[in-house]
């Protein structure tokens, strides 16, 4: 798994800014200076599309590049119950024991994101 984080890191798919996106969230890893801007559009309950900007290092960036592919076309209420356990599954257990702060951060904004649209809907 660490060979596709790596891949995903140096060939990113979603680093850019949507053009049409309804839900934004920003978050800073204090630890590390990681910032990462998730740009959402959601309809009907649905992610269409994600995007991201910012400073990350390889490893929030190739998990948040691994885990936008799976969640893409999924609900709003089913990423909403996405945790820890989820990655874990995803990219591996020793990565999350290791650098937890590092890969959480891209669920953790998109969840973010998440509850600014409720709130704004």
């Amino acid at each position: 798994m660490l060979e596709e984080i790596l891949y995903r890191y140096n060939f990113p798919k979603y680093k850019r800014k949507l053009k049409n996106f309804n839900a934004f969230a920003k978050s800073v890893n204090e630890l590390c200076g990681d910032t990462i801007e998730i740009y959402l559009e959601i309809l009907e309950d649905k992610i269409l599309d994600i995007g991201y900007e910012g400073k990350c290092c390889t490893i929030s960036q190739g998990v948040l590049e691994i885990l936008i592919d799976k969640i893409l076309n999924e609900t709003i209420s089913d990423i909403k119950k996405l945790d820890v356990n989820y990655l874990n599954d995803l990219i591996g257990e020793n990565i999350i024991k290791v650098r937890t702060k590092c890969a959480l951060i891209g669920l953790e904004t998109i969840k973010k994101a998440i509850e600014k649209y409720e709130g704004n809907s």
